[in-house]
């Protein structure tokens, strides 16, 4: 794949009960799928949804620039990143997914939709030459990935990305929120809402059947940068949380118990910050160059 040096994969502790032996079945990945993760709503109308936005918007990307969408879905990204003028190319292993892509830019009539190309390839041997983009998207694939498979993943984008590129990644959910945050603390009180108020609020298991299938390598902040130092990269990371905002068909008493609900299960907006952020926040967010 012409990499110049290969270093070893890092030893980390997977979670997941399945053997690191092949990928994920990429039959997981059905429409089913896709319609159930985050975004789903937004794509439906026709929209971008929040994540997607701060990633483009934080990358500094521009127009006439090339970017590179690994484990594109739905095209979310893609079509974003397409609308503000770069030449994107989109790949990912489940042809799902392709189909989904295809026939949501088949409906529509922009100029924007053929700045857009995408492909069926695997994220550990990505079929480009050396320094072919400006940017590398990682958007909600990191988790995905062995730990092995992460590691040439990552050492393929170095390789594709041209000397002053940028790797945007986005990986949810952060491990330290998904074992201590939200069951000490969020679900438990939101349990004690929907008894007091006959509410519905978020009382899921921790790790849904699904969950245990595809995410096989969540990731804390210090993995996720040594995964980057080790293979080449020199990285900022950051953690986040996207609060639900109450939509304006909810009543006014359900808007404030919504409120009253971010405040008292997120801390927020003190767990923006360190320390309470390594526990309540989800999302991790990193930008990475070559060194």
């Amino acid at each position: 794949m012409g990499i110049a040096h290969r270093s070893h994969p890092l030893k980390m502790k997977n979670k997941n009960p399945m053997p690191e032996t092949q990928g994920v079945d990429p039959k997981l990945y059905d429409k089913e799928y896709f319609e159930s993760i985050d975004g789903a709503q937004y794509f439906a109308e026709n929209k971008t949804a929040p994540k997607f936005i701060y990633a483009v918007n934080i990358s500094g990307l521009t127009t006439g620039e090339s970017a590179l969408d690994i484990g594109c879905g739905r095209g979310d990204l893609m079509m974003a990143l397409a609308q503000i003028g770069a030449d994107v190319t989109g790949i990912d292993y489940s042809q799902e997914a392709l189909d989904i892509v295809q026939k949501a830019l088949a409906k529509q009539t922009a100029e924007w939709k053929h700045r857009i190309k995408v492909l069926h390839s695997d994220a550990t041997a990505l079929n480009f030459s050396g320094q072919t983009f400006d940017y590398v998207f990682m958007t909600d694939i990191v988790e995905h990935l062995y730990p092995s498979e992460l590691q040439k993943c990552f050492e393929e984008c170095k390789r594709v990305l041209k000397p002053d590129g940028k790797l945007v990644v986005h990986t949810a959910p952060n491990r330290w929120y998904n074992e201590f945050g939200y069951p000490l603390w969020e679900q438990p009180i939101n349990k004690i809402l929907n008894r007091l108020f006959r509410q519905n609020l978020l009382t899921r298991p921790i790790r849904t059947e699904m969950d245990l299938k595809v995410h096989i390598n969540e990731q804390t902040t210090l993995n996720l940068k040594k995964y980057l130092a080790n293979t080449g990269f020199k990285s900022k990371i950051w953690l986040g949380s996207e609060y639900v905002v109450p939509v304006k068909k909810d009543s006014s008493i359900t808007q404030l118990l919504e409120i009253f609900r971010q405040v008292l299960c997120h801390a927020y907006p003190l767990s923006l910050f360190p320390p309470l952020n390594f526990i309540f926040c989800n999302d991790i967010w990193a930008i990475a160059k070559k060194t």
